[in-house]
């Protein structure tokens, strides 16, 4: 009896190395599993997004700059389809889960022509004088940079710019090479196409970095607010990522500390996607299904294109009719 009882607890003590293993693998693939599901639900998010700003902005660009500055895009029903689709995949429908849902959102952002659009929460106070904790979009945040001549720069995400002469103290708008044509302009850094560039993108990647740490970090001021106790912070993204969105109109969602059936797990991702406007976006224009249409080269449509034009107004001049990226 003594010996059987000595078998049995051999067996357990040696079988109890191998069931934590087992354990621990069973663990971590249902982990990495509901992670790949999460991620496939913020990037389709994130895409959704993407489409609807694209619609907005790019007939709103086509137009010029300067008509962009007085009608610029609305950013918030690219927010409310990201939210939306993001609802969708986890099974939400009704609006007191989506609202619950997007306080895991610490932050959306555009990265638009000219300029920082972000979403966040915020403390203000309502018509009623109460204090209320609730999204709202801030104010551009411009691309703004300035020299030792206090000459400023407000950059976009291509050639044009809107520069402050200190010496003339005159603002001026154009393009960097027509503007450095201008005998009268004093700014130095127009005149060095390499030295302007990298100056323009350092300057968009470090105000969307500054911008986005200060306000995912100001999110854990409101969390405690908002029924959570997530230490939200921003993630660590590459390089060459961040260096994309200095040249296309792009979203960039942060998704963090969403509960999950497994209480240590919680997610902590962001999305980043493009419009892919280029605004050297070529008309492409040929006959499909017997009729004269065209479209715009960053659509990636199948299409034979038979002319190409630099505007949607010369193709339909010459009698074509728009196909819209979305059909």
């Amino acid at each position: 009896m003594k010996l059987y009882t000595l078998i049995i607890v051999f067996v357990i003590i040696t079988s109890l190395p191998i069931l934590y293993a087992e354990y621990k693998y069973s663990y971590a693939l249902e982990t990495t599993e509901l992670n790949h599901k999460y991620e496939a639900n913020l990037t389709a998010a994130a895409q959704d997004s993407i489409q609807i700003l694209r619609t907005n902005a790019l007939p709103a660009l086509q137009n010029s700059y300067e008509s962009y500055n007085i009608n610029p895009i609305n950013p918030q029903p690219a927010f409310e389809r990201f939210l939306n689709t993001l609802a969708i995949n986890y099974g939400i429908e009704d609006e007191i889960s989506k609202e619950m849902l997007s306080r895991y959102i610490p932050a959306f952002a555009i990265v638009d022509y000219d300029g920082l659009l972000l979403s966040v929460f915020k403390e203000y106070t309502d018509a009623r004088g109460d204090k209320v904790f609730d999204r709202v979009w801030l104010p551009k945040i411009t691309f703004t940079y300035s020299d030792t001549e206090n000459n400023i720069i407000n950059f976009t995400i291509d050639k044009n710019v809107e520069v402050y002469d200190a010496e003339l103290g005159e603002w001026f708008i154009g393009k960097r090479d027509e503007l450095a044509l201008d005998k009268e302009i004093t700014i130095p850094i127009l005149n060095d196409i390499e030295h302007f560039d990298d100056v323009r993108r350092k300057t968009i990647v470090n105000t969307i970095q500054e911008q986005l740490a200060y306000y995912i970090n100001e999110h854990n001021v409101y969390s405690k607010y908002l029924d959570s106790t997530y230490t939200f912070v921003l993630p660590t993204i590459d390089k060459e990522e961040w260096l994309n969105t200095v040249d296309d109109i792009s979203i960039l969602a942060f998704f963090q500390g969403y509960p999950s059936k497994f209480s240590d797990f919680t997610y902590n991702k962001h999305a980043f996607v493009g419009a892919r406007l280029n605004f050297t976006d070529r008309i492409y224009a040929g006959t499909i299904n017997g009729r004269k249409r065209f479209w715009g080269e960053s659509c990636d449509f199948p299409y034979q294109a038979e002319e190409i034009y630099s505007n949607k107004r010369d193709a339909a001049a010459n009698g074509y009719v728009e196909l819209s990226c979305l059909n």
